[in-house]
């Protein structure tokens, strides 16, 4: 297990091994500190790892600096082995790293199928982006379409449902929508924030299956921010725990469910539950 007190000494790997990489990220905002020196490597033979921690504890600012919504104050972001800080959003999302939002962020006035087609026109496919190659055109091209009905398929979104805009759908149908859009460019990494939030457990276990088919069959790697343990433990391979904006510990589930400062960063100390 990875701790705080050794993650820097960590002996180096080699970048171009790994899909997505944050080195010693620092943020702060104004006097506030909300990342300290936190480092995650995402693509060591894992397919579906998951960031946790309580409420405040820096894990979308996180998500933001690997997608490049929020830049670093210290520290580096690498995508296959690639430096990549600072650069813009869509700089990022051309690499292979695609990522959904806390809250739904559809297009409310946009059918669902052209919320899709408008993401997958921004960016070429797997082999279009090896070639330094961009789809361009209006969200009605042949090539964004043909994208959009292949990742609306994969989620299940089929039929009638491709013409209704976001304020019709269904919490559910309202997350494939998010997930089609992010999967539509063939990412080599996916990160998204808070996807079983306000879902049933039915739901969630859809879900599940539903991302452990889909990172196998795209081929991409998986990163959740959750805050459902159940969700996480059943999903995640690998587990980030930050605290108070620090990396605080870093392992397979049963060694995060098993260690005490996770459970005291949860649900605090004894001493705090006898106050």
């Amino acid at each position: 297990m990875t701790t705080l007190a050794t993650a820097s000494a960590a002996p180096a790997v080699d970048r171009s091994q790994l899909v997505l990489t944050g080195e010693h990220i620092s943020v702060r905002f104004g006097g506030v500190a909300a990342l300290t020196d936190v480092s995650v490597r995402i693509g060591t033979g894992r397919r579906v790892e998951a960031i946790i921690g309580p409420n405040g504890a820096g894990k979308t600012t996180l998500f933001n600096v690997l997608t490049g919504v929020v830049p670093p104050t210290e520290g580096k972001v690498f995508v296959h082995g690639r430096d990549v800080t600072g650069r813009r959003q869509d700089f990022i999302f051309r690499q292979g790293v695609s990522r959904t939002f806390q809250g739904l962020r559809l297009w409310e006035h946009l059918t669902v199928e052209q919320n899709v087609t408008l993401a997958s026109n921004s960016v070429a496919g797997r082999k279009g982006r090896a070639a330094g190659e961009r789809v361009l055109g209006l969200w009605n091209s042949k090539a964004g379409l043909e994208r959009a009905h292949w990742a609306l398929d994969q989620v299940g979104l089929t039929g009638t449902v491709r013409d209704r805009k976001p304020p019709q759908l269904s919490l559910w149908d309202s997350r494939m929508v998010e997930i089609a859009r992010a999967i539509s460019s063939e990412p080599d990494v996916l990160l998204l924030d808070e996807p079983a939030a306000g879902l049933n457990p039915v739901e969630k276990k859809r879900l599940r299956e539903l991302l452990i088919r889909l990172s196998h069959e795209i081929d991409f790697h998986l990163v959740v921010v959750e805050h459902d343990m159940n969700f996480v433990m059943s999903i995640a391979e690998h587990i980030w725990v930050l605290n108070f904006g620090r990396l605080l510990a870093s392992g397979p589930p049963s060694e995060i469910q098993a260690d005490p400062r996770v459970h005291e960063a949860y649900l605090g100390s004894p001493k705090d539950a006898k106050k």
